[in-house]
């Protein structure tokens, strides 16, 4: 009985050392399959050329990285002095060190949101528009073309005129910045928007 007893807890011990080695096995594969620290940092320096001005929960999803290791590696990029980010309002924003300078890093930021952008572009077209003109256009209530107006304006990309009772909004940016980083970052946009500038052009002279 008591050799029974002896190879029953040398079974035992023999299952839990395999079962040990197994997991750690299965650990060591996962480890390998994780990608190397070096080549998620040049993943998000390679986004961050392409996608200036991203912010934290846009990357997560576009680089299908989680959180945490996301923002290990922000941080680890920032100490390397390779990128910076920039807090305005609720969102932070990241972008490559020495790439921008601090007046196109706000346009940037100010044409990053779709409704802003769509915003700030209706205001080109139009030159002076009146908020309900803005509402209208855009399709957005005059609570958010407020908040939107609002931020161009903290952003130094418009100002606000007064004509009589209606309150007008007027292009301060440069254009030339505008205009340059709409067609390398939002391409399509702006080939739609330019046809239909175009075609309303063409249409006017028609009438004429």
């Amino acid at each position: 009985m008591k050799c029974v007893g002896k190879i029953d807890s040398a079974l035992k011990g023999f299952q839990t050392r395999s079962s040990n080695f197994g997991n750690a096995s299965q650990n060591l594969i996962g480890l390998s399959r994780e990608p190397p620290q070096s080549d998620n940092q040049a993943r998000i320096l390679q986004y961050l050329e392409r996608n200036p001005s991203s912010h934290l929960r846009r990357m997560k999803v576009d680089l299908g990285l989680a959180l945490g290791t996301l923002r290990y590696h922000l941080q680890s990029l920032e100490k390397q002095g390779r990128i910076a980010s920039e807090r305005h309002e609720s969102f932070r924003y990241f972008f490559l060190v020495s790439k921008y300078s601090e007046y196109e890093r706000n346009v940037l930021k100010a044409l990053y949101h779709e409704n802003t952008r769509r915003t700030l572009m209706f205001i080109m077209e139009r030159k002076i528009p009146t908020l309900k003109d803005i509402v209208k256009n855009i399709k957005i209530s005059y609570a958010a073309a407020r908040w939107h107006l609002d931020r161009l304006a903290d952003l130094e990309m418009i100002f606000e005129l007064r004509d009589g009772k209606f309150r007008r909004y007027q292009i301060s940016a440069n254009i030339d910045v505008v205009i340059g980083f709409l067609k390398e970052f939002y391409f399509d946009e702006w080939n739609t928007w330019t046809n239909k500038i175009v075609n309303k052009y063409l249409s006017l002279s028609n009438e004429a």
